[in-house]
C-alpha cells in the first residue's frame, strides 16, 4: 500500500513540474518568440526602432553616401546674428542708404571726424574721408548721405563765451572707390549760435533756429542752392524743431520733467501755428513723415509714459473721438522710429523707470536705461515683443538716435552707454493684444482727460 501511495505522489509531482515548464515556455514564447504586432513599438518610436546601422549613418560613418552618390546635399545656411556692432568706437550721427540691393550705414567717427561706411549685413567697413575735424558734438546727415551738418562749441577769444559753431560738410568722393583711395570733406560755414536744427527726411532742406534779442528766428535753407529764407519769429526761444517733407515744421518746447510742455505744427507758407499736444510734463515728441501722427513722451508721477497723438483722431464707441492714447510700453520718443506706413513704430523700451527726473537726467548723462525692443501698431494698440539683448547677446543697450535701414529690416541705433553703433535685425516674435481702457465709473472731468487734450468731436485746424 505504501509503495502505491509513493508512486502516485511522484506522478503528481511530475505533472506539476511539467505544467510549470509548459507555462514558462508559453510565457517565453509570448514575450520573446513572436513577431511584434503592428503599432505597439511605434508608440515609443514613431519612426521605428533605430538600428545600429542607422545610428552609425547619422553619426557620419563610412556607410554615409558621398556627395554625388545619390545623396542630396543642401546648402548650409548660417543664420545672421540678431545684433551686429557696426562701429566699436564712439560715433556721431548715422545715415542709412541702399546701393545695388545692399544696405549700408554712413557715420562720423567722433574722435577724428572721419567718415565711414559699413555693410549692415556682414559688418565690412570702409573709410570714405580722411579730413580730420575735431571737437564735433552733433552730426545730421542730408542729401542722400553726401552732406552732413556738423556742430561744436568754440570759445570766443575776445568775450570768452562759448559759441555754437555749425559747418556744412560735403563728402568729396570723386576718387575711384575701387582703387581704395580715401576722399575728403569740403567744409562751409553756417551762421553762428544755431540753437537747434532739423533736416527734412528727404534730405533736401534744413530748418534752423537762432536766438535774437526778441526771442528766436527760424530760417529754411535749401541744400542744392544754399538759399536761406527767414520763415519764423517768436518771443519764446526754447524750441526743438522737426522739419517734415512737405516743408512744415513741428515745434516742441524744450523738455523738463518739472515743466509742462507744448507741441505745435507750423506752416511757413501761411504762418499758421496750430497746437497739437499740450500740458505734458517732460514732453518730447517724434512726428511721422507727414506730421499726421505724433509719438509723445511725458512724465507722470515720475514714470515715463509713451503716447500717440493723431490729427484725425482715433474713433471710439458712441461717436467719441480720442486724439490721444497711451501705448502700453515704457519708452521715450527719442528711442523710437516710424515705419514708412506711418502706423507702426519700433522702440527701445525700458522695463522699469529709474528714479530721477526724466528726461532731464537722461539728457545730462546722469541716468541710463537697459532697453528691450518692441514694435507697436498705433491703430490697434497691438504690441510685439522683439528681443531682450541681455538674454540674446549678454549686452545692455541704452538706445538713442535710432533709424531704419532702407529695406526696414534693420533697426540702427547708437548705444548711449559708450557711443558705439549697432544694428538689430527686426523679427516679430510675440504679440501682446492690449485692451481698451475701461472708462466706466469715471467722472466727467476724468473722462475728458482720457479723451485727450482736444475737445470731443473736434479736429485740429489744418
Amino acid at each position: 500500500m505504501e509503495q502505491e501511495q509513493s508512486s502516485k505522489k511522484r506522478l503528481l509531482v511530475g505533472l506539476v513540474i511539467l505544467l510549470v515548464l509548459l507555462i514558462l515556455g508559453g510565457l517565453f514564447w509570448y514575450f520573446f518568440g513572436r513577431s511584434p504586432e503592428g503599432g505597439r513599438e511605434g508608440e515609443l518610436f514613431p519612426f521605428g526602432t533605430p538600428s545600429q546601422d542607422t545610428e552609425r549613418t547619422e553619426a557620419g560613418s563610412s556607410d554615409t553616401p558621398a556627395a554625388g552618390e545619390g545623396q542630396q546635399v543642401s546648402e548650409i545656411n548660417i543664420e545672421e546674428p540678431m545684433f551686429r556692432q557696426l562701429a566699436n568706437v564712439p560715433v556721431l550721427g548715422a545715415y542709412a542708404l541702399e546701393r545695388e540691393g545692399i544696405e549700408y550705414v554712413r557715420y562720423i567717427e567722433r574722435e577724428t571726424g572721419h567718415t565711414y561706411e559699413v555693410n549692415v549685413r556682414d559688418g565690412s567697413r570702409k573709410q570714405l574721408t580722411n579730413t580730420t575735424i575735431s571737437r564735433i558734438q552733433l552730426a545730421d546727415w542730408a542729401q542722400n548721405g553726401n552732406m552732413v551738418v556738423l556742430r561744436h562749441l568754440e570759445q570766443d577769444p575776445l568775450s570768452g563765451r562759448d559759441i555754437i559753431k555749425t559747418r556744412l560738410g560735403r563728402l568729396d568722393l570723386s576718387a575711384d572707390s575701387s582703387s581704395g583711395e580715401v576722399g575728403g570733406m569740403v567744409l562751409e560755414t553756417l551762421p553762428d549760435d544755431i540753437t537747434a536744427l532739423s533736416v527734412a527726411p528727404d534730405g533736401k532742406n534744413l530748418f534752423y533756429l537762432v536766438k535774437t534779442t526778441n526771442g528766436v528766428s527760424g530760417s529754411m535753407m535749401n541744400f542744392d542752392t544754399r538759399t536761406k529764407k527767414r520763415v519764423f519769429q517768436n518771443s519764446f526761444s526754447e524750441w526743438l524743431p522737426q522739419l517734415l517733407n512737405d516743408g512744415t515744421v513741428m515745434l516742441t518746447t524744450k523738455p523738463s520733467g518739472k515743466v509742462e510742455g507744448y507741441s505745435y505744427h507750423f506752416d511757413p507758407k501761411t504762418g499758421n501755428l496750430v497746437r497739437l499736444v499740450r500740458e505734458k510734463q517732460g514732453l518730447t515728441t517724434l512726428g511721422d513723415g507727414t506730421g499726421s501722427r505724433v509719438l509723445f513722451g511725458e512724465n507722470i508721477a515720475k514714470d515715463a509714459v509713451l503716447g500717440v497723438y493723431s490729427k484725425s483722431g482715433f474713433p471710439a464707441d458712441e461717436g467719441i473721438v480720442f486724439y490721444e492714447k497711451i501705448l502700453l510700453i515704457t519708452a521715450l520718443p527719442e528711442k523710437c522710429v516710424w515705419l514708412s506706413d506711418n502706423i507702426h513704430t519700433v522702440c527701445g523700451s525700458f522695463i522699469t523707470t529709474p528714479s530721477g527726473l526724466i528726461p532731464d537726467l537722461w539728457y545730462q548723462g546722469r541716468l541710463s536705461f537697459a532697453d528691450t525692443f518692441w514694435a507697436a501698431n498705433t491703430d490697434t494698440d497691438e504690441l510685439a515683443f522683439l528681443v531682450d539683448p541681455k538674454k540674446e547677446v549678454g549686452q545692455e543697450f541704452d538706445v538713442m538716435n535710432p533709424l531704419l535701414s532702407v529695406d526696414q529690416n534693420y533697426f540702427i541705433f547708437t548705444n548711449k552707454k559708450d557711443g558705439t553703433l549697432w544694428s538689430m535685425r527686426i523679427i516679430q516674435k510675440q504679440t501682446a493684444n492690449t485692451s481698451p481702457v475701461d472708462t466706466s465709473g469715471l467722472s466727467p472731468a476724468e473722462l475728458e482727460d482720457v479723451k485727450g487734450s482736444l475737445p470731443q468731436n473736434t479736429k485740429p485746424a489744418q
